[in-house]
């Protein structure tokens, strides 16, 4: 009697040279999961994809180095002439073994883990191989549709019938959680797995939203990053300032050493007072600070990326400069970083009492309507979408497709996140009045824009084939780096 092992190679032996009919039959079905993981993995990385078939996904995210793994040997001939460019292997279905010195950044899964015989194996040997920014993503058929596919291979729509996985997303979470992965995403897509003009499009974007109706999707998908420790990290905090002579010197004061190394980077956006002499008198004062300055005022988002532009070390930070959130809370932002358990970590300023007039009534309304809706469009819950604080690693940032719809950056930054599947973590800070100065938000001119910018993460997150990784944003131009007052 075969193994499971035996029985599995069998039956994808006996389909391969079908393979290109049977997808041609489902083409809108494969080319929908094309996109989903082409939307979730920048091009230029290592890529691994187990179950590849004939590489055709492989090949879609343009791999720097692209290793493909089929249980049939069959399949992996077929691969190796159809795209010669990338590696394919043949491997026993439980048991990945890779390419001497290959560490993916990347490990995809279309739907083999319907087939394998244990996925627990599979992940297990998995393991070792991936490095601390590796992400894995899988999909799986919808255990109720078994009846629909069953019903679709004796009709001959699809590829002949094999015994299944009843595999759910919980079940797989609970076992890559038990070999040391978190979920980053998970949810469901393709209720219509059929190209059917407006109303299948009108389904498969509304129904996978929807509690409990989600559950008529065909396909599920994950999404998950493994829990390892990062070396000691060095910190560029960005301070982006327009008119806050009255705080930058507490503010550079008050900026703790972190990590390996600490540098604090004030952007002048076009200050009228007093700022960049306060920032170069700072400068002189304390080695870590660095200035930047535009003569102009061009919107705090793009200050900050141009402080992004300038940072030197490992991890980004934005402290806003009216310190209502104290610099002495910045080392919770690092920690998470550096424990290996987020790469993208955001204040949030509505846990606890707030001081005084620290935000006012409409701001604080307006805030919590925009968590509702950016929650909505992550998939993911987001107590504080407005608050200035964040951090993350520099290498990720300069990954993210941005849209610049809003002239604040946050909600850009959350959607860059969640677009490159970024564990995202959330820390409550205290928020105070500030000391000197003024706000310069105003919900009423600012509200459209955050609706615009809603609206093109929702693009980027659910249609992501229409925002490719290369959409960046280009920090407005005039920004230098000031030494000393003669070049100020």
């Amino acid at each position: 009697m075969p193994t499971p092992a035996e029985r599995l190679r069998n039956y994808f032996n006996s389909i391969a040279p079908d393979w290109e009919a049977w997808r041609a039959k489902n083409r809108f079905y494969h080319e929908q999961i094309k996109e989903l993981v082409v939307g979730a993995i920048a091009p230029g990385h290592r890529v691994l994809d187990i179950g590849s078939g004939l590489g055709d996904v492989l090949a879609a995210v343009r791999p720097s180095e692209g290793v493909g793994l089929n249980v049939s040997e069959r399949l992996t001939e077929l691969a190796r002439e159809k795209h010669p460019n990338l590696r394919f292997e043949t491997f026993d279905a439980d048991a990945v073994v890779l390419p001497d010195g290959f560490r993916p950044d990347y490990v995809v899964s279309v739907n083999l883990l319907d087939h394998s015989y244990d996925i627990y194996e599979l992940f297990a040997s998995l393991r070792d191989s991936v490095t601390e920014r590796t992400l894995i993503l899988v999909t799986t058929s919808n255990p109720l549709w078994s009846p629909l596919l069953k019903l679709g291979s004796r009709i001959g729509r699809r590829t002949p019938d094999s015994p299944r996985n009843y595999i759910t997303n919980r079940d797989l979470a609970s076992v890559l959680n038990i070999q040391g992965f978190d979920i980053v995403e998970a949810g469901f897509v393709l209720p219509v797995p059929e190209r059917i003009p407006v109303l299948g499009s009108l389904l498969n974007t509304v129904l996978p939203d929807i509690p409990v109706l989600r559950y008529a999707s065909s396909t599920q998908y994950l999404a998950a990053r493994p829990r390892l420790p990062r070396s000691r990290l060095s910190v560029s905090v960005i301070v982006p300032c327009h008119n806050e002579e009255g705080n930058v010197a507490d503010c550079a004061r008050r900026v703790p050493n972190m990590g390996a190394r600490t540098e604090v980077i004030f952007v002048d956006d076009g200050s009228t007072d007093g700022t960049r002499s306060a920032a170069l008198t700072a400068m002189e004062e304390d080695p870590r600070v660095r200035l930047i300055a535009y003569d102009t005022n061009r919107g705090k988002a793009n200050a900050v990326r141009a402080g992004f532009d300038a940072a030197r070390n490992d991890v980004l930070m934005i402290l806003d400069a009216d310190m209502s959130v104290a610099p002495e809370d910045l080392p919770k932002f690092l920690a998470p970083l550096e424990d290996g358990t987020a790469e993208f970590v955001n204040g949030t300023r509505l846990i606890y009492p707030m001081e005084g007039q620290a935000m006012p009534t409409l701001n604080f309304l307006g805030n919590k309507a925009f968590c509702f809706l950016v929650s909505w469009v992550l998939r993911q819950r987001v107590s504080d979408t407005l608050c200035g604080t964040k951090a993350f690693l520099r290498r990720d940032y300069e990954s993210m497709p941005l849209s610049g719809r809003e002239r604040w950056g946050d909600f850009d930054l959350l959607f860059g996140a969640a677009r490159e599947k970024l564990r995202v973590l959330e820390v409550p800070i205290h928020y105070r009045e500030r000391v000197a100065g003024e706000s310069k938000m105003s919900t009423s001119r600012d509200g459209v824009l955050f609706l615009r910018a809603c609206l093109a993460g929702w693009r980027m997150l659910r249609r992501p084939g229409a925002v490719p990784w290369t959409t960046r944003v280009p920090t407005a131009g005039g920004a230098k780096e000031i030494t000393s007052a003669r070049s100020g």
